[in-house]
């Protein structure tokens, strides 16, 4: 489904753009963070606790074992801090994941089961491409909720970050 070169990029881009919202979000006063709002993850910290855990999940499934998650709503890290380190080193454990595939790895069907027990399949590199699309689309989640601040977000699409920082891949 991606190559090599895809899943690096991908890989590098969530870093980035995680890394991008959450300085964003560094800057803001801290009980905007916290505070309640309308939707299923009731505040940013819960929506990025979310996308945490479904991370942590995935993480799982790509190394084959078993995670410890119940729900997807799970907040394991009610601390901004706490939380903020557990995605940086989530998200490098995804750019070293990524630096140990090949082409055959990231086609490789793994078998999983979601969290509500159904039994399931994908690629490696689909695994992969589902982490980094459901935190680009959480993302949008937190960048939603700035407007209610009313606060400037933060800019993480991915044609700024081929621009910035991979220009590389704008010639590709």
């Amino acid at each position: 489904m991606i190559n090599l070169r895809t899943a690096v990029l991908l890989a590098a881009y969530k870093q980035w753009a995680d890394q991008r919202l959450y300085d964003s979000l560094a800057a803001l006063p801290a009980e905007e963070v916290s505070k309640e709002r309308a939707g299923v993850c009731k505040s940013m910290l819960g929506t990025l606790n979310h996308v945490y855990v479904v991370d942590r999940i995935w993480q799982a499934h790509l190394q084959r074992q078993p995670h410890e998650f119940k729900t997807r709503l799970e907040v394991p890290h009610p601390d901004f801090a706490a939380l903020r380190a557990a995605q940086q080193d989530m998200n490098a454990w995804f750019i070293d994941w990524v630096a140990g595939q090949t082409e055959a790895s990231l086609a490789e069907v793994i078998e999983f089961a979601f969290v509500s027990g159904e039994q399931s399949a994908m690629t490696a590199g689909a695994m992969l491409l589902h982490v980094v699309n459901h935190a680009a689309y959480h993302r949008g989640w937190v960048v939603q909720m700035y407007f209610e601040i009313p606060a400037r977000p933060p800019v993480a699409d991915l044609p700024v970050f081929l621009t910035e920082v991979y220009p590389a891949h704008t010639l590709a």
